[in-house]
C-alpha cells in the first residue's frame, strides 16, 4: 500500500516536472521568481473527512515555493476557495489568545485612539478581541457578518470564502453601510488570501485615512527552521515572517507602524499594525535578510526526503516488533503529517473525543477516528500527539493509565519535548 502511494506520487511529479520548474509570480511582490521548495503531490483538503461507504476523493497538488526577491514562502497553484471550504458546519479552528490582553492594550495606546474610537472586527475570529476592548470601556465596536455583509449564505463558509468575497467594490459598499473604522482588527485572514495586496487594499477601504489595520497571523520562522512540515496547509496561501510582512505592506503602498511577535512553543503569533496612509520610505528588502530566509527555505526543502526516510524506517521497525501505533487529534496537522510521510500502513487509528468526528475517516489516509477508549480497546502501544502544548499536557494527565501499562506518547511536532523526530534522529 505504501509502495503504491510512493509510485503514484513519483508518477505525478514526473508528469508535472516542466510545470514545476517554471518560476511563478510572487503573490506579494509580483516578481517572477518563486522557485519550487517542496512538492507534496496530490493531497486532499485536510477538512474533507470521509465515510466508510463512500470512496469519492478530492485532491489537488500541494506545492510550496519561495520568492527569491523577497524571501516569502507561499503555495504555488493552491486549491480554490470552493475546494478548500469545509463540508461540515461543526468544524472550527482555535487560535492562540494568550497575547490578546497585551495586544489590546497596545492598540489602545496608538496615536489618535481614544475611548470613543470606532473599533471594528472583520470576522468571528475577532469577537474575543472586541470583547476585551468592551471590558476596557471602548464601547463603539462592531463586527461584520458572514451573510449580511459578505453575502456568504453557506453555513460552511469560512475564512477562505471571506478572503475571496472581500474586494474593493464590496468594501466600498460596507463602508457606506456601516461607516469606517479607526481600528480594524483582522485576525488570521491575510495568510489565507490568494491575492494579499488586493485584500489589503479592500480592508483599507474600511478604515479612515491615517487610522489603523491590525493584522494577526502565524509567523512561519519557527516551523521553517525546525523543518516541521505539518504546518504547511492548503488553506494558508502565504507564510509571513516579520521581515516579509513588513516588506509586503510597504510594497503594497502602506506604512507599517509596528510589527510585534508574541512567542508560543510551536508557532509565534505575528502582529502587523498598518497605518492607512502612504509609506515613509520606498520598499528596499534587506539582502542579508532575504538571503537568510532563502537559506532556511533550502534547508527546509532538503531535509524533507531525509526525514521521510527515517520516519518510514522507524515506524516499520516498530511495526515489525509488534507495536501498535495511533495518532491523537483528528485535525489538519495530523492529516498532513500522516499523508506527507505516507504513514497510513503503520497506524491503527486516529483518536479524537469530538463526537462529530467519530465514525468518520481521516482525509486521504482513511484511518478511522475513534474515541480515547481505543487506547485500550485497540491495545495501542505508541500514540503520536498532534495537539497544542496545552492540550498535550491535558491528554498526558488524563491518560496516566495508558502510561502506567507501558504506553508511550510522542509528538508529531519537532519543537515539542516529546517529538518523534528526536527518536529517529541519527
Amino acid at each position: 500500500m505504501a509502495m503504491l502511494a510512493v509510485d503514484v506520487l513519483f508518477a505525478w511529479r514526473l508528469e508535472h516536472k516542466h510545470f514545476m520548474m517554471a518560476p511563478s509570480l510572487c503573490r506579494c511582490c509580483g516578481t517572477k521568481g518563486v522557485q519550487l521548495l517542496l512538492d507534496f503531490g496530490p493531497q486532499p483538503p485536510s477538512n474533507r473527512f470521509e465515510q466508510a461507504d463512500i470512496h469519492q476523493r478530492e485532491t489537488h497538488p500541494l506545492i510550496v515555493g519561495q520568492c527569491i526577491a523577497c524571501g516569502l514562502v507561499q503555495l504555488i497553484n493552491p486549491m480554490s476557495p470552493a475546494k478548500v471550504k469545509s463540508r461540515f458546519e461543526w468544524l472550527t479552528y482555535n487560535e492562540p489568545e494568550g497575547h490578546l490582553d497585551d495586544l489590546v492594550a497596545r492598540v489602545c495606546r496608538l496615536p489618535g485612539i481614544c475611548r470613543d474610537a470606532r473599533i471594528m472586527g472583520l470576522t468571528y475570529k475577532d469577537d474575543s478581541t472586541l470583547a476585551r476592548f468592551n471590558r476596557l470601556g471602548y464601547a463603539n465596536t462592531f463586527r461584520y457578518e458572514m451573510s449580511a455583509d459578505f453575502e456568504l449564505q453557506d453555513p460552511c463558509a469560512g475564512i477562505e470564502s471571506v478572503q475571496a468575497s472581500l474586494d474593493e467594490t464590496l468594501a466600498s459598499r460596507l463602508a457606506v453601510r456601516h461607516g469606517v473604522a479607526d481600528v480594524l482588527i483582522v485576525r488570521h485572514v491575510l495568510e489565507h488570501a490568494h491575492c494579499p495586496a488586493a485584500f489589503l487594499r479592500a480592508a483599507a477601504t474600511l478604515v479612515k485615512p491615517g487610522s489603523y489595520l491590525v493584522f494577526e497571523m502565524p509567523d512561519c520562522t519557527k516551523f521553517i527552521q525546525a523543518c516541521d512540515y505539518s504546518f504547511i496547509w492548503e488553506e494558508h496561501i502565504v507564510y509571513f515572517s516579520s521581515q516579509t510582512l513588513a516588506a509586503f505592506v510597504r510594497d503594497a503602498g502602506f506604512a507599517m507602524h509596528e510589527t510585534v511577535l508574541y512567542p508560543y512553543l510551536l508557532e509565534d503569533s505575528l502582529i502587523g499594525i498598518v497605518r492607512n496612509d502612504g509609506p515613509v520610505d520606498a520598499w528596499r528588502p534587506a539582502r542579508d535578510e532575504v538571503d537568510a530566509a532563502l537559506a532556511d527555505g533550502q534547508t527546509f526543502a532538503q531535509r524533507y526526503s531525509e526525514l521521510n526516510g527515517r520516519l518510514q524506517a522507524l515506524f516499520r521497525t516498530w511495526q515489525q516488533k509488534g507495536k501498535r501505533a495511533a495518532v491523537f487529534g483528528a485535525g489538519h496537522l495530523a492529516a498532513r503529517f500522516v499523508n506527507f510521510f505516507l504513514l497510513t500502513e503503520f497506524l491503527n487509528c486516529v483518536i479524537d473525543d469530538d463526537p462529530h468526528k467519530r465514525a468518520l475517516l481521516m482525509p486521504g489516509s482513511r484511518l478511522p477516528v475513534l474515541g480515547s477508549a481505543a487506547l485500550d480497546s485497540r491495545a495501542i502501544d505508541l500514540c503520536l500527539l498532534s495537539l497544542s502544548p496545552e492540550s498535550e499536557h491535558k491528554v498526558l494527565t488524563k491518560n496516566q493509565a495508558f502510561l502506567d501499562r507501558g504506553g508511550r506518547f510522542l509528538s508529531i511536532f519537532a519543537q515539542s519535548p516529546q517529538a518523534v523526530y528526536r527518536v529517529c534522529a541519527p
